[in-house]
């Protein structure tokens, strides 16, 4: 968004050419002298009406200004507080009900996307990998007793459309059950920062949060914003933000959200932003403070 300088704005009186500036100012020196005259008869009179036009000639002298001031205002973004969230937040549970076996991470540990956090006791799940193994094993050696048969047509089309079915199903089985094996230990399902452990081994847990998982680069900033900034900012825009303590620097964030609705209440609008965060030394949850527009930046 680009901000707008600063500009002598003048007013011109249509019919004689004279600016707003210089006729308030006649009119100035005029009421002026007429108030503190002691010479004039009907003083009092006299003073009051001079009174009220001096405070009209003062009143067309400030409106101009006012009137740039408000103009040329921006968004007052250095007074409205902001929080430092992290980029992503997941409060990881089990895909299926079963006890706890093995947590393999603590609070505080960095983990990169695929790592295994916890498992599930699985000893049935594997006997039935097992099994399901055995009898794919079986319809295979079936096939290859009765290849030779096969080639020479000496089976039915009903016999050899039953073996190689036999033996599909049963590969497809194993590859069910491998997969309910997997279903029991849960991964991280992005790179980030294990914030917190709610569960212990040995519990039994269906939908119940096991760990929290945040992510720190990028992070999120959030805040709302008065109706009057509402149009005057778009995805895309970067502005600074000054993170309180321990940071306490302005970094350049980027807007990666405007919310379209307008809470009515409070006569505000939600607007997120990204805040690059490469080698994950701004914590996240502390205060910030929003700032201008930076033209041309890049978060």
């Amino acid at each position: 968004m680009a901000s707008r300088g600063k500009r002598r704005v003048h007013f011109f009186h249509p019919l004689y050419g004279f600016s707003y500036w210089q006729i308030c100012m006649a009119m100035v020196c005029a009421d002026s002298r007429s108030l503190f005259n002691p010479c004039l008869r009907d003083g009092k009179e006299v003073r009051m009406k001079a009174a009220r036009s001096l405070i009209v000639a003062l009143g067309c002298i400030a409106a101009p200004a006012l009137a740039q001031d408000t103009d040329l205002q921006e968004p007052g973004f250095g007074e409205i507080s902001c929080l430092v969230e992290p980029g992503r937040h997941a409060a990881l549970s089990s895909q299926v009900p079963g006890v706890i076996e093995r947590i393999d991470v603590q609070a505080g540990v960095r983990v990169a996307a695929g790592d295994p956090l916890f498992s599930l006791m699985r000893d049935v799940e594997s006997a039935s990998v097992e099994l399901e193994r055995s009898r794919a094993a079986y319809a295979s050696r079936r096939m290859q007793r009765n290849q030779r048969m096969i080639e020479r047509n000496m089976l039915s089309e009903s016999e050899r459309d039953e073996i190689d079915t036999e033996l599909r199903l049963a590969r497809l089985q194993v590859n069910l059950a491998n997969a309910r094996l997997q279903q029991l230990t849960t991964r991280a399902p992005f790179d980030g920062w294990v914030s917190e452990r709610l569960a212990e081994e040995g519990e039994f847990v269906d939908a119940t949060p096991v760990l929290e998982l945040v992510q720190l680069d990028p992070l999120r900033i959030e805040a709302a914003l008065p109706l009057a900034a509402y149009g005057r900012i778009a995805a895309g825009d970067v502005i600074e933000v000054t993170l309180s303590s321990p940071v306490g620097q302005r970094y350049s964030a980027e807007v990666i959200h405007v919310d379209p609705v307008i809470d009515a209440s409070s006569g505000t609008f939600a607007l997120a932003m990204r805040l690059a965060n490469p080698d994950e030394q701004i914590p996240a949850g502390i205060a910030c403070e929003l700032g201008g527009i930076v033209e041309g930046g890049d978060a």
